[in-house]
């Protein structure tokens, strides 16, 4: 290959890309390799040198570039991948192997505001891009791409892992979000190689200049060259500009600190037409096309003149034909004729920009970048953009839409006549993208210069949700109260604040929400307000399912689901979980996640987190963990965490059900240490936990202490966690074990509570009479529960009645009876891998002279942790499906889970058999297959 000058003296960079190239190839494992130097250093022609070496390795590639200007186009880097050059035209055929069709990856620029499915359509594409060749994804100057790319980029290779792809980024930044990602998840099966680009030595810089003179440099030359600090890119440029004014009969007496003004002067040799031409190029940011360009420049030049621009423009070097497109070259070069840009002509480029986007149908987000850049204070047209691509970027790019629309209401000053109605939408986004505390303190600004008691009705509406989210919510109630005796507020107002208002005291005064609730929820419909009704249903559930009354609470959820879509089925599935109706949980769940195809992406965590709580309640518990894992990496990519607390819960509950007890206090602590203040209050499941492990720790006192805060105001109904069926039964022996006849009585009466307000729920039925056994010391009691538990579909508590029932047998001299109760907790215990529960069962059963020798050889083993015995049940399903030739996308059709958690499996199988590649799997099952059956 002829490597272009730039890249003398990297062979040993080049060299690190390339071995993992071959490895690829030879074992089909995944690779990643991250580039990193500062500008001009020659990071893109590595790249480039890269991509020219995979093609004779078999590989398929994909190649794009991250423009500062337009980052905030959503996915942009990876759909000009997948558009560019071979892996494009690999889609042009059908059938395994084939890459993506034009229409299915113009299908992907609807995408942008759903990330999930989007990072999943692309994972598709590429995974079957990969079933016959190896890929390539190039991707240039990460450093500057937008929130879903970098959230994809960094996901995409762990979804992938095992697959023969090979990622190559490059940054200026070795510290940027995408680059920092991908080293911290590095695992066997995605092995990442850092590639540092430093600058060149004397001697590699002395060797470019060489092979461009054509003879050793003269010692002025010599001496320009040690200005350039080591750049390849910089020493190419002064190299030919000597040449060039050789050519001319000019002396060489240009020095590297001349490079901007080299190019200036370039830039002032042009005519008016080729000039603006590159000024604009420099604003555009991304290659164009000649009518694109005579677009933007009307009517200050007419169509001719801008192509003859163009062509004078190619012929100074200052731009290059990209393809069947313009641009420049280099970053450098556009940064330098941007910089020379007078504030105002920068501002007038990048409003012909804004405007050339937006005539063209392009959208909001694509736009902004420009319109930010043109503006002056009260540009009320370029705050319509920002106000316009932050609604578009809430559900892809939250980060970037509360960034937006802060930016767009500090351009306009108090008096300016949309002042109000952009503050209003500005609350209104940073409420929805979780950033509450910036959104009550816009509202508290606007409503200081508000005196209208509509507009301050709407503007507390919107503050109530933000101080919702920040649990002050008998500020929340206060605030509500005032502006309610305020004359003038119009009837669909009203109801929205009484049910905001509602919504608050779930929160503050469980006994006050819930009388108001049912009210603000019959003045909602009265009204015929949309918004009031979401809200009022909203707190009639939340007041059902904190006080334990789950009819009312699933009554709510279910009308909510039925008004707003599959947005709200979450809470209606937990419902149904908590009323001991699986089977139409899991329905719910298996149509919710066929009809969230066509709806919003929030949806797809609340349906995760939903699955997960099925699983878990139903002891599945490898699959409730799998879920739990999934669900927490996906919070983290992101970045949203609204369901992480669950998730983290689930999977510390599932640790400790096995017994490892470490890693589920390290699952807690590390969520704690990133607690916001308000969780103690609002999310008490973690002290719930912490308490628990006290008492497995035989700190019953201390668990006492840990959690009375929780206990004390269950009752007042402002949080669900505690009535939730097995808590109370552990409350009450953790109660017992202190001492604490009040703590015990406590939760004794929570259980009984529970039961009376779920009347007929097998759960809370069986919970009540096997505290109340255990209280007593109540054989009957204790038959009672276990007959009843026993009719609950949660095999845990089946498996606890049982158990204490024969317990109390044992402890009365009944041993043939209390052993049939034993045996029947022990197969549940064994079924679940509940080995602290069957070491205690063992333990009581020991003590009442019951012999079960098959108990000791199974007791206190645990799972293996490499090897076949090591797998799930779920990773065996994930590995004999991937082994049998399945994509991740048709294994999940098949588990009927998603290709993110089937993904997830397939790297914990991939640690467990030391495997790195499908291929490798696929052999090793193989090898077991063959084995099993005597095959050698």
């Amino acid at each position: 290959m002829g490597r272009s000058t730039p890249l003398r003296g990297r062979s040993d960079q080049l060299s690190l890309g390339l071995a993992v190239l071959r490895r690829t190839v030879r074992s089909g494992q995944s690779g990643i390799v991250l580039v990193t130097g500062e500008p001009g250093m020659g990071k893109s022609a590595l790249l480039d040198a890269l991509t020219c070496e995979a093609a004779p390795l078999g590989f398929v590639v994909g190649r794009s570039s991250v423009d500062e200007i337009a980052r905030t186009t959503p996915g942009a880097p990876l759909l000009m991948a997948l558009r560019s050059g071979p892996l494009a035209s690999a889609g042009a055929g059908a059938g395994t192997g084939a890459g993506a069709g034009t229409g299915e990856i113009a299908e992907l620029d609807g995408l942008a505001a759903r990330p999930l499915t989007f990072m999943d359509r692309i994972g598709e594409i590429l995974e079957r891009a990969a079933a016959d060749t190896p890929v390539l994804i190039a991707v240039d100057d990460v450093q500057w791409a937008d929130q879903l790319s970098r959230t994809a980029l960094s996901a995409l290779p762990g979804w992938l892992a095992g697959h023969p792809l090979v990622w190559v980024f490059t940054s200026r930044d070795a510290d940027c979000p995408v680059f920092r990602d991908l080293t911290a998840r590095t695992t066997p099966s995605t092995p990442v190689t850092v590639v540092p680009v430093a600058a060149l030595g004397g001697d590699d810089v002395l060797q470019i200049a060489r092979d461009r003179l054509g003879r050793p440099p003269s010692e002025p030359v010599r001496r320009m060259l040690d200005g350039v600090g080591g750049s390849p890119f910089l020493a190419v440029q002064l190299l030919e500009g000597l040449l060039r004014a050789a050519a001319r009969g000019e002396p060489a007496d240009r020095v590297p600190d001349e490079f901007i003004a080299g190019v200036r002067r370039s830039l002032a040799g042009l005519d008016p037409a080729a000039a603006d031409v590159v000024r604009m190029a420099s604003v555009l940011g991304r290659t164009f096309a000649v009518d694109e360009m005579a677009e933007l420049l009307a009517p200050r030049h007419d169509h001719a003149s801008v192509a003859t621009g163009v062509e004078a423009a190619l012929a100074s070097g200052l731009l290059g034909t990209l393809g069947h497109r313009i641009g420049f070259r280099h970053d450098l070069v556009r940064e330098t004729v941007y910089g020379a840009l007078s504030d105002g002509a920068r501002r007038r480029f990048h409003r012909g920009c804004a405007a050339f986007l937006i005539d063209g149908g392009h959208s909001p987000l694509e736009a902004a970048p420009h319109a930010r850049l043109s503006v002056t204070p009260d540009d009320e047209a370029c705050v319509r953009i920002l106000r316009d691509a932050a609604e578009e970027a809430v559900p892809a790019l939250p980060e970037t839409a509360g960034k937006l629309v802060t930016e767009a209401f500090r351009l306009l000053r108090p008096g300016s006549r949309t002042w109000r109605e952009t503050g209003e939408h500005c609350v209104d986004v940073l409420g929805r993208v979780q950033r509450a505390a910036d959104a009550v303190h816009l509202a508290q600004t606007l409503l200081r210069r508000t005196s209208e008691p509509e507009a301050t009705a709407r503007i507390q509406v919107l503050m109530s949700r933000a101080l919702w989210l920040t649990g002050s919510l008998g500020d929340s109630v206060e605030r509500i109260g005032r502006v309610l005796a305020l004359p003038g507020i119009s009837p669909a107002l009203r109801a929205r604040l009484e049910a905001a208002r509602a919504l608050a005291l779930t929160g503050h005064d469980a006994t006050a929400a819930r009388a108001v609730a049912p009210a603000a929820l019959q003045q909602a419909r009265a009204v015929d307000d949309r918004e009031a009704m979401v809200l009022a249903l909203q707190a009639v559930g939340e007041v059902g399912r904190n006080s334990g009354h789950h009819v009312d609470a699933m009554t709510a959820f279910r009308e909510l689901r039925q008004l707003e879509g599959v947005n709200h089925v979450a809470g209606e599935i937990i419902e149904l979980q908590l009323l001991d109706r699986y089977e139409e949980s899991e329905a719910l769940i298996a149509a919710a996640l066929a009809d969230a195809r066509d709806e919003v992406e929030a949806v797809r965590p609340s349906l995760l987190s939903a699955q997960m709580w099925h699983d878990f309640n139903l002891s599945r518990l490898d699959d409730a963990e799998s879920g739990a894992r999934a669900l927490i990496s996906m919070s983290q990519e992101l970045g949203g965490h609204v369901y992480e607390l669950d998730a983290v819960v689930v999977h510390a509950s599932v640790c400790a059900l096995r017994g490892e007890w470490e890693q589920a206090k390290r699952l807690v602590a590390d969520r704690e240490s990133r607690s916001k203040a308000d969780d103690g209050i609002r999310k008490p499941s973690l002290r719930l936990m912490r308490g628990w492990f006290a008492a497995a720790e035989g700190r019953p006192a201390d668990a006492v202490d840990i959690l009375a805060p929780v206990l004390y105001t269950a009752r007042e109904s402002r949080t669900c966690w505690p009535w939730w069926p097995g808590w109370t039964r552990l409350l009450l022996a953790i109660g017992t074990a202190a001492g604490d006849e009040r703590f015990a009585k406590e939760a004794l009466t929570l259980a009984e509570e529970g039961a009376a307000r779920n009347p007929g729920i097998a759960s809370y039925e069986g919970i009540a009479y096997q505290t109340q056994g255990l209280a007593r010391a109540d054989l009957t009691l204790l038959e009672r529960a276990a007959d009843t538990l026993g009719r609950s579909p949660r095999p845990e508590l089946q498996a606890g009645g049982a158990a204490d029932y024969g317990k109390l047998l044992a402890a009365r001299g009944r041993r043939a009876e209390a052993a049939v109760h034993f045996d029947r907790a022990w197969a549940i215990y064994d079924r679940m891998g509940a080995r602290p529960a069957q070491d205690s069962l063992h333990r009581a059963a020991r003590k009442a002279g019951i012999r079960r020798p098959e108990w000791s050889a199974g007791a206190g083993n645990a799972r293996p942790t490499h090897g076949w015995a090591a797998l799930t049940d779920a990773e065996t399903r994930v590995a004999a499906l991937i082994s049998a030739g399945h994509t991740n996308r048709s294994a999940a059709a098949e588990l009927g889970v998603s290709p993110n958690t089937v993904g997830t499996h397939l790297r914990s199988v991939f640690a467990k058999l030391d495997v790195n590649s499908r291929v490798q799997l696929v052999n090793a099952h193989r090898n077991r297959t063959d084995e099993t059956f005597g095959i050698r």
